[in-house]
This record gives structure tokens, sequence and C-alpha cells, in this order.
């Protein structure tokens, strides 16, 4: 359906994006305002915690596949190679105006393309308002790692066409994703369920009720989940959580979706996530509180892979 892809926005999700793509034998080009984080990013692709060499030293990657991998993900700075391309997601921060900044400019360069956006939180319906067709733009949601997570979220502005929807949905389902479809609502319907229950974990460990750790395998023992709502907190971003609590409390003014305080304290601290992932920040949680992570400790009691 598609042949080309472009990603605007090179950060965490983006490049995890972009190389989900490649490996599907994906032509893929990816725009950011900046040549140090496109290079960053590109390191990150090869060589990251869900990279291409991982893949290589496992066995289930060829050195030549990696490299004909990367050989499909080019770089620029200059919106223009966006010109010839069928789809182009926007991927940069959580926050509405500099997304409908970023849309603006690559409707004007690829306005004839299907555009979707990455947001988590974001109304479709209003970010929609900066392309000439929002018939052809709509949401589309992935999950931290890209790369591994099965699930891609479309969400259906109340112009989005719905027979390119179901197309849409079609053609993820023969690259190997699992895709939903949900109506335009702030947080959709992953993010305003997994947000109350990272909220509240959050506030158990503002009022001392558990460790990390604990609430963790809690969860993960008692109700099935792969990783704990600290972990995934983590795992997306403390910042990027927080700024996705703020775009929630903005559009319904409900204090149920004002973040808790430990989140804004930690991220002020410089704690923005898992450092594997997050490069610059001090830690997540776990790391402030000085605590294995949930994952790492039913690996080693034979409970996880």
């Amino acid at each position: 359906m598609f042949k080309k892809i472009g990603v605007v926005g090179f950060g965490v999700m983006g490049t995890q994006i972009a190389q989900f793509f490649a490996q599907q034998n994906l032509e893929v080009v990816a725009v950011d305002v900046s040549e140090k984080t496109l290079k960053e990013g590109m390191e990150v692709i090869k060589s990251g915690r869900f990279g291409l060499q991982r893949l290589v030293e496992r066995g289930k990657m060829k050195e030549d596949e990696m490299n004909a991998v990367l050989g499909r993900i080019a770089t620029s700075t200059d919106y223009s190679v966006l010109a010839d391309c069928d789809l182009v997601i926007e991927a940069v921060f959580e926050n509405a105006d500099l997304k409908l900044k970023v849309l603006k400019e690559i409707d004007a360069i690829a306005g004839d393309a299907v555009i979707g956006s990455n947001t988590s939180s974001i109304s479709i319906t209003k970010l929609s308002s900066a392309v000439t067709n929002p018939g052809k733009f709509l949401g589309i949601h992935f999950f931290n790692p890209v790369q591994v997570q099965k699930l891609v979220e479309l969400v259906k502005g109340l112009l989005s066409d719905e027979k390119l929807v179901v197309e849409i949905k079609e053609w993820f389902i023969g690259l190997g994703k699992v895709p939903i479809v949900v109506n335009d609502s702030p947080g959709f319907a992953t993010s305003r369920l997994g947000l109350l229950l990272g909220k509240e974990a959050m506030m158990m460990l503002q009022e001392g009720v558990a460790t990390p750790q604990d609430i963790d395998i809690g969860m993960m023992l008692g109700y099935g989940y792969s990783m704990g709502p600290i972990e995934t907190g983590d795992l997306v971003g403390l910042d990027t959580r927080l700024r996705i609590y703020e775009a929630m409390f903005d559009a319904t003014k409900d204090p149920k979706w004002a973040p808790p305080k430990l989140l804004v304290q930690l991220v002020d601290a410089g704690y923005l996530g898992d450092p594997a992932v997050k490069p610059g920040s001090k830690g997540g949680v776990y790391e402030f509180y000085g605590q294995e992570r949930a994952t790492q400790v039913l690996r080693r009691l034979g409970l996880r892979k």
C-alpha cells in the first residue's frame, strides 16, 4: 500500500518507527531539525537497546541484513525529502502547538500523502486542522519499543476517511502488527487506561504504600502484565509521561489527569526515565529508589524470559 515512509521527529519513538519500517523492506526518510539528533538516532537504531546489532548478536539477523536495513533509512534536516513519500508520520514531542506547526510543514511538502500523528493523547481532529486534506489524516499511535510491541492504535478523527482507516489497518496486519481502531477522544483507549494505572501507581509511591518493585511484581504476577506500571513509565520516559498528563489535563480540565507531584519533582530533578533508552537521564523511578527492575527480578527467578 505504501512504498516510501517519512518520519518527522527522530527521538525515541521516531527512531523506533523508522527502524520498524526499514526492517519491513520499506524505504524510510527521517527528518529532524538537528544533524546531531539524526546521527545519534541512527546510532541508536544500530546499537541501542532494541537495535539491529543486538539481533545480529542473538543470531536473529545477519550482518549484511543489518547493513541493508540501515541503508534503507535516509536522514535530512530538510522537509523537501518528504515530497515523494506516500505515508508521513509525525513523531515529535507531545505538545499540540509543536505538532500543529510540524504538520503544517509536512503538508506543505507532502500534502498528497497520507499523514499520521504518533500522538498518544492529543485530539486527532484538532491536529487535522493543520493539513489540507483531513480525510487522509489519522492517529497512528505506536508503542514503545515499536520494534517489539505488536500493538498499533489507529485513531479516527472527525474527518478521517473510514475506508482509508480500514485499508491502513489491513496493511499493518500484513506487516505483522495488531492494529486496533478507536474514535478520537482524549487519551484514546490505551493511553486513557494506562495513564490511570500509572498515576495510581505513582500516587502509591508518593504515599509510601509500597516500593516500585513490589507494585510492579504485584501487577505482573497478579494480573498478568508483561511489565508493571512503574517500569513501563521508566521505559516510556517520565518526561514523556508528564507531557501526556499535562495534555490530558489541558484537554479535559478533569483533575484526575493532573500530574502526580512526585512525577513532576522527578522530572525537575533530571530523572527522565530508564537511562538505557533516555540518554542524559539520571535514571527512572527505579534508579531514584535504588531498586532492581521487576522484570530483572522475575527473569532471575525463571518467571520471565
